[in-house]
Parts: structure tokens; sequence; C-alpha cells
């Protein structure tokens, strides 16, 4: 299909413009008429270069924002074209800007809001879409941007408690990265050959420094492609089924990243089915969706089955209890949920739940990550130290 972008008027004579996809241009035409358009101009759609196109991804926090002002504007009255041109020219970022655009182009055009924003599916999530879709369908769009402004606003939270759990390690081992690389290539040869004047032999600890450093600045290029056959050959490991699989198995069972990592994972399943649900979409359906947003192969393939179980006329709680990888209490809450006909409110306590333990687990992997990094920082560092201070130890001693 062919996108056509047109101008002109309708029957009654007011003046209209939008996009059809149709094709050929005499389909797109003939289709405007039928429709009682007078159309003045229609050109095809020119796709922009993508050579150095930049590839949008919006944060958890744009999209929290971009819902809540949304959900605002809808809830006063303003419709959904206008709302639309509003949010375009708000945009701070003119690839976002353009996307909406085009989606209010094709609103304005006849064509339906959901069908708009799947024509962006790289820029949009999954939740996102569905969700607008069940709003749409039941007349309860704002409410819908509302609860999914809040959904984003729990994700920006989490994102940034994780980031922060980063942050400080991450600036400790960068400072002392440069630090040993100030010693190795400008205080440590500026001594030797200082010392090298007073006739002191260079020590075979430092000697093998020296050797080291020069053998890697001889040969960066074979360092360079290593590194960049590890990385590449690592990708591709990883995306076949077998690499994908071993690979998160491996970050599972990791010790105390391993058991943030599934913490993370749960938190956002509970908080995404409850949304979910609670907009209207059956079981089986979120479920569906949240195979798509669940990245990890192992979990993925369990609420595959869980959800194979949920189509032949199981509780959700029965099939999740087959598979070890989610927690007992899990499990058990939501079969509570279950019995209870209260299981959008034990998905969202659940949820809660989980995002306190995480924050309880990144406190205490900070703590516990700091004295490790600083212990081989400093074993590094005082290997560099002590192949300086031995010519200084022994041109003292050779006087």
């Amino acid at each position: 299909m062919i996108r056509y972008a047109y101008t002109g008027r309708s029957h009654t004579g007011q003046a209209i413009r939008g996009v059809i996809e149709a094709e050929s241009e005499g389909e797109a035409r003939s289709r405007l008429r039928e429709e009682g358009h007078y159309i003045t101009s229609l050109k095809q759609e020119r796709e922009a270069t993508k050579l150095f196109q930049r590839k949008l991804k919006l944060k958890p926090k744009n999209l929290a924002m971009f819902c809540r002002q949304f959900a605002i504007m809808l809830s006063t009255g303003m419709s959904l074209v206008q709302s639309l041109e509003l949010l375009e020219e708000q945009a701070t970022d003119q690839t976002f800007a353009k996307v909406l655009q085009e989606v209010r182009l094709d609103v304005a055009s006849g064509t339906g809001f959901t069908i708009s924003l799947e024509k962006h599916r790289n820029v949009f999530p999954h939740v996102f879409i569905h969700l607008v879709e069940a709003g749409e369908l039941t007349g309860a769009l704002a409410e819908v941007l509302d609860r999914l402004a809040q959904y984003y606003e729990r994700e920006d939270e989490l994102n940034k408690k994780i980031s922060e759990a980063l942050m400080y390690p991450g600036i400790i081992t960068g400072v002392s990265f440069l630090m040993v690389l100030v010693l190795l290539f400008v205080v440590l040869p500026n001594l030797v050959k200082t010392f090298s004047g007073f006739g002191v032999q260079t020590p075979a600890i430092t000697q093998a420094v020296l050797d080291g450093r020069d053998w890697m600045i001889g040969h960066w290029y074979i360092i360079v492609l290593a590194i960049a056959a590890f990385v590449f050959g690592y990708r591709y490991f990883v995306s076949t089924e077998r690499g994908a699989l071993i690979r998160d198995t491996t970050l599972l069972k990791l010790p105390v990243l391993g058991g943030m990592q599934k913490m993370v994972i749960f938190s956002r399943f509970c908080r995404t089915l409850s949304l979910l649900l609670g907009s209207g979409i059956v079981m089986i359906a979120s479920l569906e969706i949240l195979e798509r947003l669940i990245d990890n192969v192992v979990i993925k393939r369990a609420l595959t089955e869980a959800r194979l179980g949920v189509e032949r006329g199981q509780g959700l709680h029965e099939p999740l209890t087959e598979h070890k990888v989610f927690p007992l209490m899990l499990v058990q809450m939501v079969s509570v949920g279950e019995e209870t006909g209260n299981l959008e409110t034990v998905l969202v306590q659940l949820a809660d739940y989980y995002d306190r333990e995480v924050n309880f687990v990144v406190a205490s992997f900070t703590k516990l990550i700091e004295p490790i990094v600083m212990l081989i920082l400093a074993v590094v560092v005082l290997f560099i130290l002590i192949s300086v201070y031995l010519p200084m130890m022994q041109m003292v001693t050779s006087i």
C-alpha cells in the first residue's frame, strides 16, 4: 500500500487535508471522491532516508508526561485531533513531533486511532497501543491514559533506582582507570628515564609493566580486533535460541543480581497484568501482550506455557505452579486473587511489594559492590605504584 497526502474540500465546502493508503493514485482519488471530497492536491509521501535517521526510543519518563498531558486534554473536552495537534506543537523532539503529525493526519482522514498508532510500533510500546485500543472501544480513553501515566511513572522511578545503584561503582571505576593510564603513560616512563640517568637498573616488575604497555601500544589493532570479535561473537550467540536461553538462565542464577533481576521482572509482570485486566483486556490477550514485553527467554517460555494452560480452562495460578521460576508467594497470592475476584488489586499489591524489595536489594547491592570494587582497584593501583617506587628504592639503596 502507498501513502498519499491530500488536500481539498469536503462536500460542505470545508478545507480538509490528510493521508490515505491505496494501491495507486487512481484508487486514492476514486475513494476520496466516493467520500464526497473535492481534491486539489494528491501527492505520494516520500519516506525519509534512513541512513542517518535517528531511531526514536521513548523513555518511561517521556511516556508518562505524554500520557498525562493527553489524558488532561481529552478530559477537558478537546477532540482527539485537537489534542494530537497540541501535543505535536509541544513536543521538544522533532522526530516524535513528526510521528504525532502522521498519527494526527491519519486520524483526521478517518483512520482509527489504534490503527494509526500501530504504524509506529517501533515508537509506541505494545502495552500503550493495546490499552489505547481498549480505551477507544470502551469510550474511556482519558481514564486509560491516566492509568498509563501512573504505570510509566512507576517504571521511571524503578529505572532511576537501578541506575543510581550502578552510578557510584561506575564513577569509581572510571576515575581509577584514568589514574592507572596517567601512571602508565606519564609518571612511570618519566621516573624510569630519570633513574636510568643515575645508573639505576630498572626492576623486573617495572620492566614487565613497561613491556606490557609497549606491547599494547604496538599491537593495539590486535586488542581492538579481539574485542570486536568477542562483541560480535557474543551478539551472534545470544541471537540464537540456545544462546539466549543459556544467557538468561545464567543471569537469573547470579548471586544478588539474579534475585534483583527476578524482582524487577515480576514487579513489571504484576503491574502490567493488573493494568491490562483493569482496562478490560481479557486474560489470554493480556498474557499474550506480556509475552512480547518480557525479554528473559526463561520466564517468557514459562509464561507461554501458563497462557496455554489458561486457554485449556485452568486458572492462572495452576499453570504458574508448574514452573519454579515463579516465586511461591506470587503463585499463592494470584490464587487468592482469583478465588476472591480481586486479582487486579492483589497484583498491584504484589507489584508494590516487589518494588520495595528491589529498593532493599539495590541498597544492599550498592553496599556490597563498593568494597569489592575498591579492593580490586586497590590491587591494580598497588601493583602500578610498586612498579613506580621500586626504582626509587633501588636508587636510594645504591647511594
